[in-house]
């Protein structure tokens, strides 16, 4: 095949790739994580979340915290550096921040529910237990290592009062209804078969209670909600649905030219099985290569398709979205050298350990 007949190949390769990962429950569960991230990035008061990584914070609680703010904070991994070199500036301890920086990318509300989605319920929730557990490993991990350092900074974090500008039963209910719809119309038919029985056309039993969810959410959100709050909302979604979704589908179409080009054999013997050498090599590809929100899961998705075990699968789901050159590199610039390689090594190494765990557990 000459070089113009690989290009069109490839081309209808990445447009088939799209059309078929475009179904009707995909979109409308996309839909409704990226309106739970716009909520999230609208009403989330950011400064009662960073106010618990400073060093008079109880470790119990500042590691707790950062390991599962990530989630409340950001969606897209690029405001995580940031977010990361804002609370380290102003007084946060290494191990919290760093704990932080490694959950955020990882267990936000898009990367947990659309690895469910495309990989299965047992991977999307071992993703997040495995993200929550080594981010605070990591996290106590910096800490110890550097803690000579962290004894000559006197910095504090800024306080808040409350964690949304809402009153808590409303934020609460507003985020549970959207939860709801996306347990709904993401199970897997063997997970609940129920709500896959078929209604009428093609709609399932699923799309009608999502609907009927929708339908509160709206009744809700007109009733508590002022009319600035709800542009605010709507403006935080569009802005995530404009930064992330054209990556994602740039995302689906490299899965797509994986699927089409790369031998089976060359991926059941490098990150097949579930070795140890098989997890270090994920995740240190993962660690060293740049993977935008989201992208990584069709990715992933592909690579297993092709033969990658379910060890390495996860070691890269944990080391990719964490780590990259550029930002191994903007560590640098933040905490020097040696914190950044040392932070690169621990996530190497703990992700490692977590997809081997996995390939023994799943």
């Amino acid at each position: 095949m000459d070089i113009t007949g690989t290009i069109i190949y490839a081309l209808n390769v990445m447009l088939k790739t799209i059309v078929n990962y475009l179904n009707i429950n995909r979109v409308i569960a996309l839909t409704i994580a990226f309106f739970m991230a716009g909520g999230i990035a609208s009403m989330i008061n950011k400064n009662f979340i960073i106010k618990y990584f400073g060093p008079e914070t109880p470790k119990h609680i500042s590691y707790l915290v950062a390991s599962v703010s990530g989630s409340l904070l950001a969606v897209c991994s690029c405001t995580i550096l940031p977010l990361f070199a804002g609370i380290y500036r102003r007084g946060a301890g290494i191990g919290p921040a760093t704990t932080f920086l490694f959950s955020g990318p990882a267990i936000n509300v898009l990367a947990i529910f659309y690895s469910a989605a495309l990989l299965g319920w047992d991977i999307g929730f071992t993703r997040a237990f495995f993200a929550v557990i080594l981010s605070i490993l990591i996290g106590l991990s910096m800490a110890f290592i550097f803690k000579s350092d962290e004894k000559k900074r006197n910095f504090r974090v800024g306080k808040a009062d409350s964690i949304s500008i809402r009153p808590a039963y409303q934020t609460a209910i507003f985020f549970l209804i959207q939860l709801g719809m996306l347990l709904v119309i993401t199970a897997s038919p063997k997970l609940i078969p129920i709500l896959s029985i078929p209604v009428y056309d093609g709609i399932l039993v699923k799309h009608i209670l999502t609907a009927i969810l929708c339908i509160v959410l709206i009744v809700v959100v007109k009733k508590w909600f002022k009319l600035e709050e709800i542009k605010a909302w709507l403006r935080e979604t569009f802005t995530l649905g404009k930064m992330v979704f054209p990556l994602l589908i740039l995302g689906v179409a490299i899965a797509g030219l994986i699927n089409a080009f790369i031998p089976p054999e060359y991926v059941s013997k490098y990150v097949g099985g579930n070795s140890i050498i098989a997890n270090f090599i994920a995740s240190f590809i993962g660690a060293l290569m740049y993977f935008a929100t989201l992208t990584e899961v069709p990715i992933i998705k592909s690579l297993m398709d092709l033969g990658m075990g379910v060890g390495p699968a996860m070691a890269l789901l944990l080391a990719g979205p964490s780590l990259s050159i550029p930002t191994v590199l903007t560590l640098s610039k933040i905490l020097g050298y040696k914190k950044a390689f040392t932070y690169l090594g621990l996530v190497v190494i703990y992700s490692t350990i977590a997809g081997f765990v996995t390939g023994m557990i799943l």
